[in-house]
């Protein structure tokens, strides 16, 4: 059996995946993490496109199909976040040197890193 890491945008959201090869058959699999992190994104992204989101991944997952399937550019995208505040100048660098190295904006890493942020702080509270 042999893996390989490869990353997928989904529904205009990236999120790593590993495909597992079993001779001439594979499975694609998606970490738990990533699989939250793109459930929330698509609650997020979907009334965006007049849609009230369902609560199950599976759901959400169908009807980002079914919008999809209407956008002229066939991709959602992600709501436009502009923040408050600037960032210092060193930060605002390592923020753009991780992204750039993930093949993402930083406004996307950024919304990553406080959806991961704000998971492990409920997580903690259960």
């Amino acid at each position: 059996m042999v893996a390989m890491k490869y990353p997928l945008t989904l529904f205009g959201y990236s999120v790593d995946g590993e495909f597992i090869f079993n001779g001439e058959q594979f499975q694609l699999e998606i970490s738990k993490e990533d699989q939250e992190s793109l459930k929330y994104y698509l609650a997020r992204a979907l009334p965006r496109y007049n849609v009230s989101p369902k609560s199950t991944l599976e759901g959400l997952i169908t009807q980002a199909i079914e919008v999809e399937k209407t956008i002229p550019k066939g991709h959602m995208s992600e709501p436009r976040l502009k923040l408050p505040y600037e960032f210092q100048p060193e930060i605002k660098e390592k923020l753009i040197e991780a992204a750039e190295m993930q093949d993402i904006s930083a406004t996307k890493l950024l919304i990553r890193l406080i959806e991961k942020k704000y998971q492990n702080v409920i997580e903690q509270g259960r």
